[in-house]
């Protein structure tokens, strides 16, 4: 997949220095934080939470508890 250099991506705020940072930079270049990125598990794990949120919010509304 190619990415055009001149698409604009969005921005994020460093929490180290509150500088507009380019959301495809993963480190700020003012102060050098570096934005951790998630791993594979970490996804994973936050899908089968909410997986498991969304059912149990169905089973409270439903009454079948």
């Amino acid at each position: 997949m190619k990415i055009d250099a001149q698409t604009p991506f969005g921005t994020r705020e460093c929490p180290s220095c509150a500088t507009e940072v380019p959301a495809n930079n993963n480190r700020c270049p003012i102060c050098s934080y570096a934005f951790i990125q998630p791993t594979s598990t970490q996804r994973y794990m936050k899908l089968i939470g909410a997986i498991v949120m969304l059912a149990l919010f169905l089973i409270m509304i439903f009454g079948l508890i």
